[in-house]
């Protein structure tokens, strides 16, 4: 299907034909996450492996960075650059490397952090500034392991870098101008997004030192990376970049003519955009289109205001013509706003909405089956967080029956208790060999070359994972054990 011809065939249609084949999240229960010994927790990211991050409360009052690992609902703390000394958390990839910050000091400075997440009780390993600046600030890690952040001069101003991976210094994204550092035309530049390659593509925005802000995307080459501004809406002003995926589109939003806030797509060579100011699929007037995020397939997800002030999610697929864009709004929980969050790989966007009782509560929408509550752990209100990448995961936070907030898991991630500090037992231990049942047939087919008459047993415990006493297990009969056993 030509889902370039949006105006012929609805628009949920052509979602529908982007995502068509891929993994589906099964819509599960939410699962409480436990908690540290205090009464809240919150869950910040989440990894295609179900590995989540988060912050907690523990028993003496103080928050706490922590990290769930896959199929764990029970927090793990992550180590502090000192004795008892605050950390937190924001981003975690899919080789469980997390980035946040900690503190540090007499004073209390706080500095960015990388996490080898999967390795409780690692100590974190600090990233530094540019040389002669007075801190650092991380914002963001891409799945190849390079963070995204700030350097701070002295003076508090602020210079985008990234931390390459296994490396603790920053490598500079330049300013806009003429020989930029020299006669630098902008200033403040943050970076919003990267490719997820070891030398990504990035994108932001930078403040212009005679006022307004654009966007920028930054380029490595032979003698570095170099900073490119993205054009503008004609006549328009201020444009800040959001998103970009492997194709090197980058999706933002721009301001018009006349000051309004206007969801923007720019091509991968940067020189050309289309933009989506028409929500004709929703009925509904618009205003103030502001993006959030894209997905891999070029799926925009944004937040814009209708006519009454209220808050509302769009999704867009661009084809190119800003006379023929068309955004489908995703509905609602039967309240009246709705807050799109993230946007995965297969099309599925997570948000927060009011629903009819007038309450938060967390939603999943697919372009298949559009918005779907997911209630709460048992209190009034509930907000999803994110999505990991492939949409087969999803994190938030709730209310449970006292009223306190705790972090919730769900998806295809299946989840047990396990203590604090704990690892996976099948996978992230001495286990790992015996049990697993990929390295017993690998080891059968080598025993097999001397000798064909070799097998190996193995117990598939999902088979008996039900029972509430494992000793009802076929495994513990007769014809398997004789009654000594």
């Amino acid at each position: 299907m030509d889902c370039s011809r949006s105006l012929h065939r609805t628009v949920s249609t052509c979602f529908a034909v982007l995502v068509l084949g891929s993994p589906t999240l099964a819509l599960a229960q939410l699962v409480d996450l436990g908690t540290l010994g205090g009464n809240v927790c919150t869950a910040s990211n989440t990894s295609d492996t179900g590995a989540v991050v988060g912050a907690c409360r523990d028993a003496e009052g103080d928050i706490a960075a922590v990290y769930w690992p896959p199929g764990i609902s029970t927090p793990t703390l992550l180590s502090t650059l000192e004795p008892d000394g605050p950390c937190s958390v924001f981003d975690i990839n899919n080789a469980n490397v997390a980035v946040g910050g900690c503190e540090q000091g007499t004073a209390g400075e706080d500095f960015p952090v990388r996490w080898v997440a999967s390795l409780p009780g690692s100590t974190p390993q600090r990233l530094k500034p540019l040389a002669g600046h007075a801190k650092a600030a991380a914002s963001a890690i891409n799945h190849a392991g390079v963070v995204a952040g700030v350097s701070i001069d002295n003076d508090g101003g602020d210079h985008a870098v990234l931390w390459r991976p296994n490396q603790t210094g920053p490598t500079t994204l330049p300013e806009l101008g003429l020989l930029p550092p020299l006669i630098p035309s902008t200033t403040e530049c943050h970076v919003t997004d990267m490719t997820d390659t070891d030398w990504p593509v990035a994108v932001g925005i930078c403040q212009l030192r005679d006022g307004g802000a654009v966007a920028v995307r930054w380029t490595s080459g032979l003698l570095g990376y170099s900073a490119t501004q993205l054009p503008r809406l004609p006549g328009g002003s201020n444009c800040a970049a959001a998103a970009i995926n492997t194709n090197l589109a980058v999706a933002g939003t721009c301001e018009d003519e006349d000051g309004d806030a206007i969801a923007v797509l720019w091509a991968p060579d940067g020189n050309s955009l289309t933009y989506l100011d028409y929500l004709e699929a929703s009925g509904e007037s618009r205003q103030q289109l502001a993006v959030i995020d894209m997905n891999e397939a070029g799926v925009v997800l944004g937040n814009y205001l209708t006519d009454d002030g209220l808050a509302r999610a769009f999704v867009w697929v661009p084809i190119g013509d800003p006379a023929l864009e068309e955004g489908l709004d995703i509905g609602s929980l039967g309240g009246a706003w709705t807050a799109g969050r993230d946007i995965a790989g297969n099309g599925y966007v997570v948000g927060t909405a009011q629903n009819a009782s007038g309450l938060a509560e967390s939603f999943i929408w697919k372009p298949t089956t559009g918005i779907q509550g997911l209630g709460t752990l048992g209190g009034f209100s509930s907000q999803a967080t994110a999505l990991s990448d492939d949409g087969l995961n999803l994190v938030g936070s709730s209310q449970v029956a006292s009223g306190h907030m705790h972090a919730y898991a769900a998806g295809n991630a299946k989840r047990s208790a396990g203590k604090a500090n704990s690892m996976d037992s099948a996978h992230g231990g001495p286990a790992f060999l015996p049990w697993h049942r990929e390295y017993l047939k690998r080891m059968e087919i080598a025993l097999r070359a001397f000798d064909s008459s070799v097998a190996i047993p193995y117990w598939d415990s999902t088979l008996d994972s039900h029972l509430p006493n494992p000793a009802q297990s076929v495994l513990w009969r007769e014809q398997y054990f004789d009654t000594a056993y």
